[in-house]
């Protein structure tokens, strides 16, 4: 049983970490499904023989986390955005509590490093096809990869996503390779692996990696120096000299590499004028409505939009996440989400360090031997959450399925790091583990029922915008029909169908054809505007569909609404200049299009702007009144 739990878990993770690399949720479903199977394999086999006893304090700070967060999002304003955030939650436990417990055995674990290598090195040859030229390369057919070119993504769409994954392989790596069992030659790959992951991160160019690299790397020099001390004096000044030229070296040669990507990075993005302090801000701003639980799931997709700081730059497009998962966990989340993910996080690393301690007190002393897979891994982890905790203050690498899930598991690995129980006694919480089972079940039925009912959904509104980029109308309103009838919950299916009916519709057309493609695009986006009433962009294709019905009055209210939910875009301004147009307004017009000129998120170039209306209008206006 253990067995086929295993490797259900394994293939699940590899799926995720090929597919599972953006925030939607489209690919992550397969390895959702291999996911849910593999937890409720695991749960409904209710007692199973583990090696090891993971910590029922670390088993609890997680259930508490997991609760409170799935009973927010399910109370969230945007169920859509909710989902998002929830599949991931279950996707986490699951990952977490069968490293805790099924995956718990050294052999098991090796078996989950192995997976890992395999995907980084997938990752590395993926990350060389972009750094080749290639830079839109997908690995998926008839997709491409829409970050900006010069830094590489691996499977990835954003560098700094594969840098994070990438920071836990160095340190499981490293982990394995001075403190894990294996002969030279596994350990010589073991170094050149993370040799070459701290290459990838470097020409990812992720600033914020960097950073938890450096501290992740600083804490594990420490922990290691302090391990042999405690073991092995004799060779500490030894391994300290040698420690300090491994370093030095590993240093040049990473500047050599990268030197000349992170200079253009720099200049072309200096730290001291980064945009994501005035990210920061408006996130501040949101967690403000609702301190104590948040605003609610990723709602920082359209409250970054209506809190916009002026003082941001007018080409700067919208952030959709705050660059700062604990800002951004405060946003969505409020202090208790945060808190919780504060305390999970240091119960996690107390148990690992704990072990630490445990290997050099009780278990080196009997063995005299200090290589072990378990010591490894518990040495590595402890690196791997250093480091991307740190790089989590400047990016949101939690909201990737494929990084959140590798992170739960080097928390289970924590929560379970391998302690003897009969040498080591822990603290017993009454109930703990039964909670832990059942909520499991939960979890897995969950993540398998969701990844069945959204996944078509999902795919049919994907098919959507590929016919879409042909130009084929019929198949994308075809494929969008299709979306809605699956998911009539989505507020986005709803919103592309109306727009696909107003772009069918000109004034030339028939009238009773016109009342008819304009009549389901009302019915569309009004649905649209019910299921997600924050998102700015569905009240103004509304306003277009009421001033092609004639409802005036309709029309200024929707243009209005969008107004209020973007204030500072050029977007919504320049549509309160359009309506009055069509009316007849035109001096109303004229001062909506000079509002909209001194817009703070101007559209880029080869997008509608205020000026390809104002002086068409004007000269209009001339041209009448000289007549």
């Amino acid at each position: 049983m253990k067995l086929l739990v295993t490797s259900l878990f394994l293939i699940a993770l590899l799926v995720i970490g090929v597919f599972a690399t953006e925030t939607r949720l489209m690919f992550f479903w397969p390895g959702c499904a291999l996911l849910g199977i593999a937890g409720l394999v695991a749960g409904l086999r209710w007692k199973l023989r583990i090696n090891f006893p993971p910590s029922d304090v670390c088993l609890a700070s997680v259930l508490a986390l997991t609760l409170y967060l799935l009973g927010r999002a399910w109370l969230s304003p945007v169920e859509v955005y909710a989902r998002e955030d929830i599949y991931i939650f279950l996707g986490c436990f699951v990952a977490y509590l069968l490293t805790a417990t099924v995956v718990s055995h050294p052999r098991w674990r090796v078996a989950l490093m192995v997976v890992l290598v395999i995907l980084t090195v997938g990752n590395l040859i993926v990350g060389f096809i972009h750094f080749s030229g290639n830079w839109a390369y997908h690995v998926v057919p008839g997709f491409v990869r829409t970050f900006e070119t010069g830094r590489i993504g691996g499977f990835y769409t954003n560098p700094n996503h594969l840098a994070a994954f990438l920071s836990f392989v160095v340190f499981l790596s490293a982990g394995q390779m001075f403190f894990g069992r294996g002969g030279a030659s596994i350990k010589l790959l073991l170094g050149f692996l993370a040799v070459a992951a701290v290459i990838g991160i470097g020409l990812s160019m992720s600033r914020g990696a960097m950073l938890g690299l450096a501290v992740g790397g600083f804490g594990f020099a420490i922990l290691s120096f302090l391990l042999v001390w405690k073991t092995q004096r004799h060779l500490f000044f030894k391994l300290l000299v040698g420690g300090i030229i491994l370093a030095a070296l590993g240093g040049t040669v990473l500047y050599m590499v990268t030197n000349e990507q992170m200079t253009k990075r720099m200049m072309g993005s200096p730290a001291q004028q980064d945009v994501r302090l005035l990210i920061w801000q408006s996130a501040m701003d949101q967690h403000a409505l609702q301190p104590v639980t948040g605003a609610g799931s990723r709602m920082f997709y359209d409250y970054g939009v209506t809190l916009r700081p002026a003082a941001m730059a007018v080409y700067s497009p919208e952030p959709e996440f705050a660059h700062n998962e604990y800002i951004q966990m405060l946003a969505d989340y409020g202090w208790v989400g945060l808190v919780l993910v504060l305390l999970v996080l240091l119960v996690h690393l107390w148990n690992g360090l704990g072990f630490v301690r445990w290997f050099a007190m009780q278990k080196f002393p009997l063995t005299g031997q200090l290589q072990s897979h378990s010591l490894g891994f518990a040495m590595g982890a402890c690196g791997a959450v250093l480091a991307t905790a740190v790089h989590a203050g400047l990016d949101f690498h939690f909201h990737v399925a494929a990084t959140a899930i590798t992170g739960a598991i080097l928390m289970g690995m924590l929560a379970n790091p391998g302690f003897d129980s009969e040498s080591h006694s822990s603290v017993k919480l009454r109930g703990v583990r039964p909670l832990s089972k059942m909520v499991l079940i939960v979890a897995a039925l969950g993540s398998l029922v969701g990844a069945v009912h959204y996944a078509p959904g999902d795919w049919y509104a994907a098919k959507a915008h590929m016919a879409e980029k042909s130009a084929d109308m019929h198949a994308r309103l075809e494929w969008l029909s299709k979306a809605v009838e699956r998911d009539a919950m989505n507020p986005e299916h709803y919103y592309q169908r109306g727009l696909a009916y107003l772009e069918q519709w000109k004034p030339s057309l028939p009238e009773s054809v016109s009342k008819r493609l304009l009549g389901k695009a009302v019915v569309d986006l009004e649905t649209a505007c019910s299921l997600n009433s924050h998102r700015y962009l569905y009240p103004l294709a509304l306003a277009d569909a009421y001033d092609g019905l004639r409802r005036e009055e309709d029309a200024r209210k929707a243009v209005q609404k969008a107004i209020d939910l973007a204030p500072l875009y050029e977007e919504s301004r320049m549509a309160m200049g359009m309506h009055y147009q069509r009316w007849g307004k035109n001096e109303e017009a004229l001062k909506a299009y000079e509002w909209a000129r001194d817009a703070g998120l101007q559209n880029r170039d080869g997008e509608m702007r205020w000026l390809d209306f104002y002086f068409p209008l004007k000269e209009a206006m001339k041209q009448k009144d000289g007549k």
